[in-house]
């Protein structure tokens, strides 16, 4: 790979360059000098010993995945309307499980976010009771849904107090949720419950 990466005159990418940086490890080989890689800031690692040079271009394509990752989410409500315009209060009038599900894979697929709602219970009926929506960043991680996408999506579409746009997905993730991930009852998509009731 000639040159720097475009990654690394990226302003969006300054905070991932300090945290995300390559390690090397010699491999068994040291006759063709192989290393394997990883990352500080991750879990990304090689998964075959390799050459210098193509350790650096394996983390460089990590690093790039990463920059589609920050542009995608600095992207404004505006944006979106063209993706997911039509989703402005279709909750309005309230949701089940399917639902979530239409609408999360909607937004996850324009945005790259997963979002979660975590019911009350699940039982023979389905879902039900009080429920949450929160963002989840992988490995069980849960954040608070912050910003105008919850009303976005709630509020009465002809009501001049619901946002005109769902903000900037960045927008959306707040601090790390005091809620435990290990749920009894997880449809496998976006659907989770605390308790259930068939077990």
């Amino acid at each position: 790979m000639a040159g720097n990466p475009y990654y690394t005159d990226d302003p969006l990418m300054e905070e991932a360059r300090r945290q995300h940086r390559m390690q090397s490890e010699p491999a068994d080989d040291d006759a063709r000098q192989l290393y394997t890689g990883s990352c500080t800031g991750c879990e990304w690692t090689t998964r075959d010993p390799l050459d210098a040079h193509m350790l650096q271009e394996a983390f460089d394509a990590h690093m790039t995945a990463m920059q589609e990752e920050a542009h995608r989410l600095s992207r404004s409500g505006n944006e979106l309307l063209g993706e997911i315009g039509d989703l402005r209060g279709c909750m309005d009038d309230g949701y089940d499980a399917d639902d979530v599900n239409r609408v999360f894979d909607r937004i996850e697929e324009a945005t790259g976010l997963s979002l979660v709602c975590v019911w009350e219970y699940f039982d023979s009926f389905g879902v039900g009771g009080n429920s949450q929506f929160y963002v989840s960043l992988g490995d069980d991680e849960l954040h608070d849904l912050t910003g105008d996408l919850w009303e976005w999506l709630n509020g009465h579409p002809d009501s001049p107090s619901t946002p005109a746009s769902p903000g900037a997905p960045r927008t959306w993730i707040g601090p790390k949720a005091d809620v435990a991930a290990d749920f009894e009852y997880d449809d496998g998509r976006h659907n989770c419950a605390i308790y259930d009731h068939e077990e």
